[in-house]
């Protein structure tokens, strides 16, 4: 509706669910419902809904008590967005995960053997939309006629296998294999789109990095170049760029740009004069696959004259003890981009390291309401040059991981995310 408080939307005619019943209006009611209350996203919109309703067999209707920006973006989530269930799945599993695996897209599922394979199969009932492939929308063929996604936990192996002609396809693969790979004549090596930008988390709730001036001199001492290469190796796996949100996104910006990537270790050890620091232990928790980026920056501070105590564990001990704000001052994470900032983490006041600012309280409070995107926009700006000036987390730089495929794999899109529609072996 004009004030955007009313959103009709009408599901295309034709549309089957995987067991050959017909998609109504009451199977996507039921299923948004259930997605307001066990997806984040949708406990996050829901907030805001006054009512959803089937208003004929093929017609929905969503009631907002105010305006959004974040209403289409929350629906079309490609992770823990609104999938369409049937009507009595949702009945059936109204508060916990389902486990009957019926959709509508363009691959229906067959079996799960934990830790062996998920199976799934072309569904031929499946009526694509017709307007072109365009990222995670537009037309989708299912071309393959089966899909074994097979979890393999050790690297090499998922490398030697695709290598060996066993499988098609593997994420994930040592980037330290990519200059053998890259001109392999059986395998195409895959550095992946950006998927999300590597960081430095402060502790700012308590300890000596709640002090502004400690982590204005953290930051003015970093080289984030050789930090990156610690980490991922090859360019081909890593960019500096000063923006929260990626290049490949309409929200991206170089405000802040002359605060990023200083690597002045002289500028900063003056900083740590006017923040008072006294030479204090500072505790550094770093998973073990962070753990040598976490050195690179390490080796670096301590030339400005941090004294940091790095401490490498499993990311589940991590996890547990970022909980408690008196057992950390840093911990180095990932920070996996979403389509709009009211959904990144690290904006997030609530996240371990708690960025708990009024002033970003009141901007991101804005940003969720504003329809206009360019007055978005114009927020999301404002939130960027907050986040150089309070500091509440060091961005390092944006990251890829390694793919690669046999060469008969035709049409994969290259994206952060895996999909295999619109993909065939010749």
């Amino acid at each position: 509706s004009d004030d955007k408080l009313i959103y009709t939307i009408k599901l295309r005619p034709g549309l089957k669910f995987h067991n050959g019943k017909d998609v109504t209006a009451e199977d996507a009611v039921a299923s948004v419902k259930r997605w307001g209350k066990m997806s984040k996203y949708g406990k996050s919109l829901f907030k805001n809904v006054t009512s959803i309703e089937a208003k004929d067999l093929l017609t929905i209707e969503l009631k907002l008590t105010k305006p959004t920006g974040i209403t289409l973006i929350s629906l079309a989530m490609p992770n823990g967005g609104a999938f369409i269930y049937p009507k009595d799945i949702c009945e059936k599993y109204p508060d916990k995960p389902v486990e009957e695996y019926l959709g509508t897209g363009p691959f229906k599922f067959v079996e799960w053997k934990p830790h062996q394979y998920i199976k799934m199969v072309r569904f031929e009932d499946y009526k694509p939309v017709e307007f072109p492939a365009n990222g995670f929308g537009g037309k989708k063929v299912a071309y393959v006629d089966e899909l074994q996604f097979i979890p393999i936990s050790d690297e090499a192996v998922r490398l030697t296998s695709v290598e060996g002609g066993e499988y098609d396809f593997a994420d994930f693969v040592p980037v330290d294999e990519y200059n053998r790979l890259k001109d392999h004549p059986d395998i195409q090596a895959l550095p992946s789109a950006p998927r999300a930008w590597f960081a430095f988390q402060f502790n700012k709730r308590a300890g000596i990095m709640s002090n502004v001036k400690m982590r204005e001199a953290f930051l003015t001492a970093l080289d984030m170049g050789p930090i990156l290469a610690a980490g991922y190796g090859d360019e081909a796996f890593w960019r500096l760029d000063p923006s929260i949100m990626l290049k490949e996104q309409i929200w991206w910006s170089d405000v802040g740009k002359e605060k990023y990537n200083q690597g002045d270790i002289e500028k900063a050890k003056k900083l740590l004069e006017e923040a008072g620091y006294k030479g204090e232990e500072i505790v550094w928790m770093s998973g073990r696959l962070e753990y040598n980026l976490s050195l690179a920056a390490k080796n670096q501070l301590e030339k400005a004259g941090f004294n940091i105590d790095l401490q490498a564990m499993e990311w589940a001990t991590l996890a547990d003890r970022r909980k408690n704000p008196e057992l950390w001052d840093i911990f180095s994470t990932g920070m996996t981009t979403k389509p709009d900032p009211t959904m990144f983490t690290p904006l997030n006041p609530a996240y371990a390291g708690w960025w708990e600012s009024p002033k970003l309280i009141e901007l991101m409070d804005k940003l969720a309401t504003e329809t206009d995107f360019d007055k978005r926009y114009k927020l999301m700006e404002e939130i960027q040059e907050l986040f150089y000036t309070e500091i509440p987390t060091i961005k390092v730089g944006d990251y890829a991981n390694f793919r690669i495929a046999a060469k008969n794999v035709k049409g994969f899109k290259n994206m952060n995310e895996i999909f295999f529609w619109n993909v065939w072996k010749e």
